[in-house]
């Protein structure tokens, strides 16, 4: 299965951990619908926002009245598009994007970086070990 833009476009951006946690919500039937958080659900974007300051601070600025607004702010601390949050929130808020399909997406984008690793990993074990003539150590003097 290949990742939908539309996820890849809001969830790449996420940390493992947030992608990790966000996946186990939803695992759990825990993420909220039609609000960035309630209680101790957050809207699958809100997971991915790096601090509960920036979590707290989208959701004063409401999800219903000023989406766009809640969309931009959600896009600067995340790095993606609002406009593709936006797309998503609306999707997802409408009940057209499941919790099974989206949880089904976030593995399948978490299998990609695992796989992504692997090969970083098995290629720096390739590389050579850097040695003082390679990279001189310059010491400091004062």
């Amino acid at each position: 299965m290949s990742v939908a833009a539309s996820v890849r476009d809001v969830f790449s951006y996420f940390h493992d951990l947030n992608l990790l946690v966000l996946l186990q919500d939803l695992r759990d039937g825990r993420a909220a619908r039609s609000t960035w958080f309630s209680g101790s659900l957050l809207c699958p974007v809100a997971h991915g926002l790096p601090a509960d300051r920036q979590v707290l601070e989208l959701s004063a600025l409401g999800q219903a009245e000023n989406l766009g607004v809640g969309c931009d702010y959600a896009g600067r601390h995340l790095g993606a598009q609002p406009e593709a949050i936006r797309r998503f929130v609306c999707g997802w808020d409408e009940g057209l994007i499941g919790d099974e399909w989206l949880a089904k997406q976030l593995e399948e984008l978490w299998l990609e970086r695992r796989a992504d690793a692997d090969i970083m990993q098995e290629f720096l074990r390739d590389v050579p070990a850097a040695d003082e003539r390679t990279f001189p150590i310059v010491h400091a003097t004062t």
